[in-house]
């Protein structure tokens, strides 16, 4: 996984959630149900005791990394505006550095 990958998704957690909201995050690798020969990258936060799994990356195929990092910043977006922490806020990211040129 390229550092700026780790440094996009620290950024994009860094300015959703507040430092004290943070339990923790980290990368893991799963396999797919459907076809046990993909694996997919993970990305776990917890916040507040509350855990979230955004899928970042799917072995073989064809998504930017750009996009994948929208699609988990998406999703955690929604997460915090569903949890019970921040149930209701409506906190966006709209500094997506991996965008820039």
């Amino acid at each position: 996984m390229p550092p700026s990958v780790r440094a996009h998704v620290d950024h994009a957690i860094r300015h959703l959630l507040r430092p004290d909201e943070v339990d923790g995050w980290s990368f893991r690798w799963t396999r797919d149900d459907d076809d046990p020969d993909t694996r997919s990258l993970v990305v776990d936060v917890v916040a507040v005791g509350e855990p979230y799994m955004g899928y970042l990356y799917q072995e073989n195929a064809m998504c930017p990394v750009a996009e994948a990092l929208d699609v988990f910043t998406d999703g955690l977006e929604d997460f915090i505006s569903e949890s019970r922490f921040a149930w209701g806020q409506r906190r966006e990211l709209t500094d997506r550095p991996w965008h820039r040129g």
